[in-house]
């Protein structure tokens, strides 16, 4: 099959004939954010946009997941697209007509867009079945956001099979349309650590009588600064953020406790695995040093990102063969952020993909964030095309 002529269309043709369901779908997802794994009503949006399509539909997969599998009239390799379901625990500031209708809760990822994308290339993918070499796999999953959702459906056997896999992600701060990857580490390991410092309670008065949580806790928090600073090559990326500290109950009682937490982000396997011991060190040399203690929990969450080169190339080039040279960008550098599709690269040889929304756009992850629904049909038509052109005979 030849793809040469067809893919310089794609976007249009989806445009025409699903854009206006892919923009309804969104919104629908928008409207009702579900968190984590209980994305019950999520996944029933997308089973309904998908039915009448040609696919093998699994469910309950990691809870709420959702596998669909489209089989090609000849045989080929097996490709997975994968779009994340899961929102966050944010209250809306946007202002859209179709804002969030649940308190607290709110799609500033981009992962309303990615389903309702991912549900667009099912339905192209199933109008060009008879020319389709192989088999796509559309995996709908949950729990992107903290909650390992990946790692589980790996766990469950949905990469098992697979030959390759793609994912997009909505991009702030690149211009509108922009496809961007690159080979190797696209994103960060992603650990998370707790630590209790204790020392004694007493009078406000008297913090003689005390070793004093508060102030050790501010001076493990500075301390924990050089580790990155001091002890990491400086030309190797690492991240060291202390994000949550509380301790006390009234202003003139000294706490017997502080609690800290925060995030450890790294690109190097070897250095993610001496960081917990070097956090620990540091932090008990300065509360032991203050007469107190300090015990650390750490926790290995989501793995780097790492790109196969091979597939990271094949996305820049249908990218260029859809849109034109111009719209692609091949990166310089990894993003310190991380990402639960880090678990299905473990597995299978596959790229993730940035797509920018615009340099004017509000941050993910924040009140604010919203996006040009004419991006929608773009991250169709590319995951279309990353199927298409895989398949081609």
């Amino acid at each position: 099959m030849d793809t040469t002529g067809k893919l310089g269309n794609l976007q249009a043709e989806i445009g025409e004939r699903y854009g206006e369901r892919i923009s309804a779908l969104r919104r629908d997802i928008h409207r009702e954010p579900e968190l984590g794994f209980d994305t019950e009503k999520t996944a029933q949006k997308v089973l309904d946009a998908l039915d009448g399509l040609p696919l093998q539909i699994q469910t309950g997969v990691a809870q709420n997941g959702i596998v669909a599998t489209l089989v090609g009239e000849n045989e080929g390799p097996t490709v997975g697209l994968r779009a994340d379901m899961d929102a966050l625990p944010i209250t809306e500031e946007t202002g859209l007509p179709f804002a969030s209708e649940v308190d607290g809760k709110m799609h500033a990822c981009g992962h309303d867009g990615h389903t309702s994308m991912l549900v667009g290339a099912a339905h192209a993918l199933s109008g060009m079945r008879d020319s389709l070499n192989g088999t796509v796999r559309f995996i709908f999953q949950p729990a992107e956001e903290g909650g390992g959702g990946g790692g589980v459906m790996v766990e469950e056997g949905v990469a098992d099979g697979l030959d390759s896999i793609f994912a997009l992600h909505l991009w702030p701060g690149l211009p509108f349309g922009t496809v961007a990857t690159k080979a190797g580490p696209i994103m960060a390991a992603a650990d998370a650590f707790e630590m209790e410092v204790r020392g004694t309670g007493g009078h406000g008065a008297m913090p003689h009588l005390s070793a004093d949580a508060v102030v050790v806790a501010a001076h493990v928090v500075t301390a924990l600064q050089t580790v990155v600073s001091r002890e990491v090559d400086p030309v190797e990326p690492a991240v060291l953020t202390v994000g949550e500290i509380g301790a006390g109950t009234a202003f003139n009682i000294i706490p017997e406790k502080a609690r800290l937490g925060g995030t450890v982000r790294t690109l190097n396997e070897d250095l993610r695995e001496r960081m917990p011991e070097r956090i620990e060190a540091v932090a008990q040399g300065v509360a032991r040093g203050m007469r107190a203690d300090a015990h650390l929990d750490y926790t290995f969450s989501y793995p780097v990102t790492r790109n196969a080169a091979g597939a990271a190339g094949h996305v820049l080039k249908t990218a260029g063969d859809l849109f034109g040279e111009e719209t692609v960008l091949e990166l310089a550098n990894p993003s310190m952020g991380a990402e639960d599709f880090a678990y299905f690269l473990e597995k299978v040889p596959g790229a993730f993909v940035w797509l920018g929304v615009g340099r004017d756009v509000s941050g993910l992850h924040t009140p604010q964030f919203a996006f040009d629904e004419k991006i929608l049909p773009r991250g169709s038509a590319l995951l279309t095309a990353l199927a298409l052109s895989k398949h081609a005979a």
